[in-house]
């Protein structure tokens, strides 16, 4: 019995390995828009650290003249997450601040830790930094829950340097519902698992390959170069936040038009968040591209600067 229990395990790893080999060689071959090159390539222009009433220190590139957009990213990005959306609004006559999250990458940590309260207040700091007036501000899954929040805390400050906000591939809080992906992958990174799965090529392939609509090798590496970078042990209370606060009944009491933004194909923050958003907050629309999924900021750019355009003319 032992022995056939054995066999059986055997055979069952065996099977495992070769489907997990086959999903990386369809990944690898499949076909793509944008060359790895193009994505790993970092933004142009003044870099700048902001600093923080805590003492944080907020890494920030920016470059170009006109109307100003602010780029924010998403948990385990960077400023390069924006490449190719920022190099096309500089060309297109547009003044882009991107910044990167507290805590992650060259940005770091103040007093008051990482947290979507602490978090949120960076992007007040950023704005009255630049002095910024009549922009549009642009965040990116925990980008946009953030978003969210600074626009529910500092409404006034909000409403001084903005005149809209586009909520991309987000959220209001509660992620991991009705979501399985989310359930196994978020304990996977509060415990430390994740540190060993990137260490693991193909595992790290899977992994990332969840965040798009279509296997693309480039996006997929481009995405765990960021990943790799950041100190997971400490970000852990703004993931944290993610499933445990809620700002969806507060939706309404936010003043800004907002242009929400989501891939069909999203399983990170599925399509509903980004209805009930459109729902929810007085004065938003709704954009949906099809097929594509969380990391829109690369599968889609042309779709997205299009989108941020329109609000930002």
């Amino acid at each position: 019995m032992i022995k056939k229990i054995l066999i059986c395990l055997a055979i069952f790893a065996i099977l495992f390995f070769a489907f997990i080999q086959f999903k990386v060689y369809q990944i690898n071959t499949a076909p793509q828009e944008y060359s790895y090159e193009q994505l790993s390539k970092q933004p142009q222009g003044k870099e700048e650290y902001v600093t923080t009433a805590d003492g944080s220190s907020i890494r920030t590139i920016s470059s170009g003249s006109g109307t100003i957009v602010v780029l924010a990213h998403g948990f385990g990005g960077t400023i390069k997450d924006w490449n190719l959306i920022y190099e096309q609004l500089v060309n297109d006559g547009f003044h882009v601040i991107a910044f990167e999250q507290r805590g992650h990458h060259k940005s770091t940590t103040g007093k008051d830790g990482i947290g979507s309260k602490s978090m949120a207040s960076d992007y007040a700091s950023i704005l009255e930094h630049f002095k910024v007036e009549n922009a549009v501000l642009v965040g990116h899954s925990m980008g946009g829950f953030l978003s969210i929040r600074f626009m529910l805390d500092y409404p006034k400050i909000a409403k001084k340097h903005l005149k809209a906000a586009v909520i991309m591939s987000s959220f209001a809080g509660d992620i991991s519902k009705n979501n399985e992906q989310n359930k196994i992958q978020i304990p996977m990174i509060k415990n430390g698992m994740i540190n060993s799965i990137f260490n693991n090529e193909s595992l790290a392939t899977l992994f990332s390959a969840a965040l798009v609509g279509k296997p693309n090798k480039a996006i997929i590496q481009t995405s765990l170069d960021n990943f790799r970078l950041q100190n997971y042990a400490s970000l852990v209370p703004i993931l944290e936040a993610f499933g445990n606060e809620n700002y969806y009944p507060r939706l309404k009491e936010i003043q800004l038009p907002c242009s929400i933004i989501v891939g069909s194909e999203d399983k990170t923050a599925p399509s509903f968040h980004s209805e009930d958003l459109a729902k929810n907050i007085p004065n938003a629309t709704l954009s949906k591209i099809e097929g594509r999924g969380h990391l829109i900021n690369w599968e889609s750019p042309k779709e997205v600067v299009a989108l941020i355009e329109k609000v930002a003319r």
